[in-house]
């Protein structure tokens, strides 16, 4: 057996940077945090938790900058039992409305921001970023329910989405795709904090 270390198939390859993705990628249960108490507080029922509970989720990832010179960042997310959630984010900080299929009526922002920003907003947003996102930036996205539409749940959220070298199951780093939420349901005061780990899967869709 040849002693040669090779990279992992599911590591993020170093090319593919917050200014520089068009992939897939693989959520890894075994790496991320168990996100049902965010899905109870936003009232997804017990079949779509269960479902996104044990079944990874897949991300296509797009990033492009338009003929204006406005950054975009599209995520579709194909998620379990037949659901899709696609993110199509404009990094330009204006507020969207927002009808998601999963999460109901959204009102949602988006803008490219450092680590030290995101620290400001809340420290775990800026915890364990690798060099690329310290010299690029990271994808910062707020969003909140929309109370004033019918169906609309009361929360907030602050996520953060870029790379970040992580401990595998084995002991070893491995360059993943993480997201970074921190999720406040104002009628209770809870605040909970979660990490969200994708494996590499190939690049394009």
């Amino acid at each position: 057996m040849s002693a040669t270390t090779t990279m992992s198939i599911t590591t993020v390859p170093l090319a593919i940077t917050t200014k520089n993705v068009k992939a897939s990628f693989k959520q890894n249960k075994d790496l991320s945090s168990a996100i049902d108490d965010v899905l109870k507080i936003q009232k997804l029922s017990w079949t779509v938790r269960t479902a996104l509970k044990y079944a990874p989720i897949t991300l296509q990832i797009y990033y492009y900058v338009d003929e204006n010179g406005v950054e975009h960042y599209d995520v579709d997310q194909i998620l379990p039992a037949g659901l899709k959630s696609d993110e199509y984010r404009t990094l330009d900080s204006a507020e969207r409305e927002k009808d998601s299929p999963v999460f109901g009526p959204v009102i949602a922002s988006s803008k490219r921001i450092s680590v030290d920003e995101a620290s400001a907003i809340a420290p775990f947003l800026a915890k364990d970023w690798d060099n690329s996102c310290q010299a690029n930036g990271l994808i910062y996205a707020y969003a909140r329910g929309d109370t004033t539409k019918p169906k609309g749940v009361e929360w907030e959220s602050h996520q953060t989405f870029g790379f970040a070298d992580v401990q595998n199951e084995n002991g070893e780093s491995e360059r993943k795709y993480v997201v970074r939420l921190v999720f406040k349901a104002p009628s209770t005061n809870d605040v909970l904090e979660k990490r969200l780990v994708y494996d590499f899967s190939k690049e394009g869709f």
